[in-house]
């Protein structure tokens, strides 16, 4: 209700500063705003035994930022993945993430963001296949093959557009043994090796992202400025420490301390959540601002904001129809 009754305010905002949101946007947003609304529409269904009738409403099925499509998207998404793709061994969660401007720029440049997510994708499995090799004293690397499974998150715990990469990584390798395949896991990575991953995936960004210069739709570009404005996660009440087993360098932050069970479907579904889960949606204030909790942040809440700043950075979290963004297997 709260999109519903702001977005004609917020499209207005837009144009009277001289932009336009692209179709594809203002599309997404629209629909959003009629998602689950019976007045667009409904199916009737009724039980064949007892007769008792339950109206569903029609859903936006958008990609962008709706909790209930997305959700149930993320669910179904993370099933296929337990029941016909991961195998049943322990995985790493790795989280590559980028200091500046790069961080904004992945989000309309697929070229780049394409060559840094196989970059990654490489260099994880090439120091697992060694480190394996290393560890269970293997004459070669040839029969030993890792996992990689890519993930592109494009957004921040305060809605704004910060692409990072969520990776489920074999903790070891598959060693083929003629018609048979075995597993070799290893041990928790090392910030030396972590370290020369990073080394590797900045190698892909120096030759890649050699033109700064980016043509950027202007709605688009306000809807980012709207979203450096605001809203922002309160203060914490405590100093956060920082994540065991994470290394920073060339601009890039890469943390690896999470292990994920392959049989675990709640924890398969973590790098696949919604931007806008229904934990975070807002609540409505006497003032006409209101604020909104932080699931990535226990007892934190954001800021009391204007709603046309929460909007904003919606408008860049959507992705063009025609536009497929890499999610990478190996």
């Amino acid at each position: 209700m709260l999109v519903r009754h702001h977005l004609p305010g917020f499209l207005a905002r837009l144009e009277e500063g001289g932009h336009a949101l692209p179709e594809f946007v203002r599309a997404e947003l629209e629909a959003f705003a009629g998602c689950g609304d019976f007045e667009k529409g409904f199916v009737r269904t009724a039980c064949r035994q007892c007769g008792d009738e339950l109206l569903v409403p029609f859903s936006c099925k958008g990609g962008g930022f709706c909790p209930s499509c997305m959700g149930r998207r993320m669910a179904e998404g993370a099933a296929m993945l337990v029941d016909h793709v991961l195998p049943a061994v322990g995985y790493g969660q790795w989280v590559l993430s980028f200091e500046g401007p790069l961080a904004v720029r992945l989000g309309y440049d697929q070229a780049l963001l394409a060559k840094v997510a196989e970059g990654l994708a490489r260099a994880v499995m090439h120091d697992m296949r060694w480190s394996v090799k290393e560890s269970h004293g293997l004459c070669s690397v040839a029969p030993l093959s890792a996992g990689v499974f890519t993930v592109v998150q494009r957004f921040r715990s305060d809605l704004g557009l910060y692409v990072h990469l969520h990776c489920l990584v074999t903790d070891g390798a598959f060693e083929e043994l003629g018609a048979d395949v075995r597993f070799l896991p290893i041990a928790t990575p090392t910030p030396e090796r972590l370290t020369a991953v990073l080394a590797q995936v900045h190698k892909v960004v120096a030759a890649v992202a050699e033109d700064d210069d980016r043509d950027v739709d202007p709605a688009l570009a306000a809807c980012v400025q709207l979203g450096l404005q605001g809203p922002h996660l309160a203060p914490p009440c405590e100093p956060v420490a920082r994540p065991q087993l994470t290394v920073t360098a060339y601009g890039m932050h890469l943390h690896a301390a999470t292990t994920v069970d392959g049989r675990d479907r709640k924890q398969l579904c973590r790098p696949r959540r919604p931007p806008v889960p229904r934990s975070r949606l807002p609540c409505r204030l006497p003032d006409e601002e209101f604020v909104s909790a932080c699931p990535s942040c226990p007892g934190r809440r954001y800021l009391p904001t204007e709603l046309t700043l929460f909007m904003g950075p919606w408008g860049v979290l959507v992705l063009d129809t025609f536009t497929k963004f890499p999610l990478r297997t190996a």
